[in-house]
């Protein structure tokens, strides 16, 4: 167990805490008495307050609930009943909060009878509602009656009598007495159309004999049960609005009514004992925050003189050698405390930090040093990159030169084939191998050129709108001879496609390269070419499949390599090669911005993908657009 230290600057900070700590407690003593009571208080006011808003809210919303109800009586507006409904579940949310409050469930009966009364408010509105819809059919139905006697009368009556005059002005008094009532609800209007309809039954009787009479007094009957039917439902929602619908409003405003002045009451006697407690508790607290003042002070001035002032100078210190300043003395030194650890780190610092001035300057001399290799390094990297471009060029020019005396050949040899008789069978034979490797080491030139003007920026595009249909069968028609001497079907399937923006040299570069590997590879069956629009209908892809050997999964990988071939088994069987064809495809599928890729099983044959965009996206080269 370490041995406590009495100078350690944490037992000065715990005694002072216990000094300034004495008050408080005293304070929190006192405090804790009338905590509870000031708590329960403070707690039953704002449960009081929070009742009071509640019942506050529920008599607004009973009241804007009214005054809805009867702006769609007046109206019949549908936003009417919406907010309605807003204002029911409102004071219904309102009273269900009312019931979750501790002090709420005292009043229980009278929480439960205002529920009660909004219940049966808005099942009789929603009475109303389907009352004021019916009547709006209804009266819809009675406006659109035709009151003409002329329409009542159809059998061989005279449309310019007088009687029939008379009784038209039965029938339009009766109509224009029935909408007067549905304006202004006025009860004489019943009464005068009524009337108005019994001398119209009179007049049809004087008029009209037989199924006549009985017909039109049938479509007088139909049109005074239909006003009379609107004047009953009229009363009937009228009742409900006015006498029913208002007297459950009133008793919610009346439990309301009660309830706030209960709870006002309430809180206002909680109020009284809150401010009581409150001026008892300032008392004491300006009793004890005074002490509590004083002894501040007081540990203030001794924190400042024991420790405040030490550890400026510490820092100061700590300053200057951060700084790189010479610090002759560190000050503190003798102390037992925690300062007095402080100087003492001070002054290893101060060492270190000598130290650390003589290790920048070793330093500053290695990143000169290092500045001088990289120089060094750039020199020899340029170099390098001037070495690789001297072989391009010489790649480039040595494949010019062996094609002139190449072609020479082939074209001699050519000559000499013209003529068979001329020769026997075994020379004609050596002839034609000639001219069958001669061809082969002028395209393997040719894949040399190629790469050598890839590799050296120097690959020429000319782009024109090619139509890939008629390039896909030209290449077909060059690749059928090989594919016919080893018995291959070649098919092309094509479905419309755009033109595309491109080289077409280099496009048949790409489709001859592709062909020449399947036919290679394949030795029965077929290989086919798909012409097909991309997905998106601004690309075009080209399929080339076979039924050869197909690619195992690791020369996949290694499959657009230059110099990469097959397997050596498979090159035995099918030839040797650079293993360039399949690096340049993917050069100039680079250059041209068309994306190249190949699925296959070993054994069962390969498909190789070439997606052409109809706009060139290819990167930038010695490009002439035509």
């Amino acid at each position: 167990m370490s041995k406590i230290n009495i100078h350690s600057i944490k037992i000065q900070i715990l005694l002072a805490f216990v000094v300034l700590l004495s008050p408080l407690l005293a304070l929190s003593y006192f405090y804790t008495l009338s905590h509870q009571l000031f708590t329960g208080a403070l707690d039953d006011l704002v449960e009081s307050e929070n009742i009071s808003h509640l019942i506050s809210k529920v008599e607004k919303d009973v009241l804007d609930l009214q005054r809805n109800v009867l702006i769609f009586k007046e109206t019949a507006s549908a936003g009417a009943v919406d907010r309605v409904d807003d204002y029911y579940n409102g004071i219904d949310l309102a009273l269900k909060r009312l019931l979750d409050l501790p002090s709420g469930r005292e009043h229980f009966e009278s929480i439960m009878t205002m529920r009660t009364h909004l219940g049966d408010f808005k099942s009789n509105f929603d009475i109303v509602v389907g009352m004021r819809n019916q009547r709006s059919e209804l009266i819809t139905q009675h406006l659109s009656h035709d009151v003409d006697p002329r329409v009542l009368f159809l059998h061989g009556m005279p449309v310019d009598s007088a009687e029939l005059s008379v009784l038209e002005n039965y029938l339009l008094a009766a109509h224009n007495a029935s909408l007067s009532y549905l304006t202004s609800y006025d009860l004489k209007h019943i009464n005068e159309f009524k009337d108005k309809i019994a001398d119209a039954k009179v007049s049809v009787s004087v008029l009209s004999n037989g199924d006549a009479e009985g017909e039109s007094l049938q479509k007088i009957a139909v049109y005074e049960r239909n006003f009379s039917r609107i004047v009953s439902l009229t009363r009937h929602y009228v009742y409900l609005i006015n006498v029913v619908m208002t007297g459950s409003a009133n008793e919610i405003l009346y439990h309301s009514a009660n309830l706030d002045d209960i709870y006002r009451e309430r809180s206002d006697v909680t109020r009284y004992s809150v401010v009581s407690s409150m001026a008892k508790q300032q008392m004491w607290s300006s009793v004890l925050s005074l002490l509590g003042i004083i002894v501040a002070v007081v540990v203030a001035v001794l924190f400042y003189r024991r420790i405040t002032r030490p550890i400026e100078r510490i820092t100061n210190v700590f300053n200057q050698l951060a700084q790189g300043n010479a610090v002759s003395t560190i000050p503190e030194l003798d102390r037992r405390d925690e300062i007095g650890s402080l100087a003492s780190a001070a002054d290893v610092f101060r060492f270190k930090n000598e130290q650390t001035k003589s290790l920048l300057v070793s330093s500053e001399r290695m990143v000169k040093e290092q500045k001088s290799l990289n120089v060094e390094l750039n020199t020899e990297k340029k170099r390098a990159e001037r070495a690789l471009s001297i072989k391009t060029d010489f790649l480039a020019n040595m494949s010019h030169e062996l094609r002139t005396p190449l072609n020479s050949i082939i074209g001699f040899t050519v000559r000499l084939l013209k003529q068979p008789d001329s020769y026997e069978g075994r020379q004609l034979k050596a002839l034609q191998t000639i001219e069958r490797n001669g061809r082969h080491l002028l395209e393997m030139i040719n894949d040399i050129l190629d790469l050598s003007k890839i590799e050296a920026n120097k690959l020429e595009l000319r782009l024109i709108n090619v139509d890939l249909s008629d390039l896909c069968v030209s290449c077909v028609t060059q690749i059928s001879p090989n594919a016919d001497e080893k018995g291959l079907e070649v098919i092309f399937n094509q479905k419309p496609v755009s033109k595309v923006e491109t080289d077409p040299s280099r496009i048949s570069q790409i489709l001859l390269n592709l062909l020449s590997n399947a036919v290679k590879y394949t030795d029965s069956g077929f290989v086919r070419i798909d012409l097909e629009p991309g997905y998106d209908e601004m690309s075009v892809i080209i399929k080339v499949t076979d039924s050869g050997h197909g690619i195992d999964v690791e020369d996949q990988k290694k499959l657009f390599q230059r110099f990469e071939q097959f397997d050596d088994n498979t090159r035995f069987e099918v030839g040797q090669g650079t293993g360039l064809g399949l690096s340049i495809v993917s050069n100039l599928s680079r250059l041209l911005g068309t994306t190249i890729s190949v699925s296959s099983e070993y054994g069962k044959g390969s498909c190789f993908s070439v997606k052409i965009p109809v706009r060139f996206c290819g990167e930038s080269q010695d490009i002439k657009v035509e």
